[in-house]
């Protein structure tokens, strides 16, 4: 009984250094003034109604609802500006839309947070599971 309330110790310890880790890393990351402002855009509220639309079409879309908002395509990294999507949302938050497109799709999004880059502060939607992560290089 002892070995388990030890090893159960442990697995919390190793998750909580897991979870530090991460925030650290998250908080020493200099964020820089175009991710920021990404950060804010992506709590405007937008509505959206896609059916079977292809993604290029989607991602116009957001960029018109919302002015300022960059957002590229990693179509280098495998995601299809063709592929189509089906999402309905009602006055929900830009980051709450972007998941709901990509839930099913295997897709994903970062924010480059990096100056010198040609989209500084831009969304890059690439295949995975992040969800407005910051990176420093495509």
């Amino acid at each position: 009984m002892k070995r388990m309330t030890v090893l159960a110790g442990m697995a919390i310890l190793g998750a909580f250094l897991s979870w530090t880790s991460t925030m650290a890393q998250e908080t020493d990351t200099k964020v820089i003034p175009a991710a920021k402002k990404t950060r804010e855009l992506l709590k405007t509220k937008i509505s959206v109604d896609f059916d079977d639309t292809i993604l290029k079409d989607a991602v116009q879309e957001l960029k018109d609802q919302v002015k300022g908002l960059v957002i590229r395509i990693d179509s280098k990294g495998g995601v299809s500006q063709n592929g189509k999507l089906t999402f309905k949302a009602s006055d929900k938050p830009v980051s709450e839309v972007l998941e709901g497109m990509f839930a099913k799709n295997g897709l994903g999004y970062v924010i480059i947070n990096n100056a010198k880059d040609a989209y500084p502060g831009a969304i890059m939607i690439k295949q995975g599971k992040e969800r407005g992560t910051l990176i420093n290089s495509r």
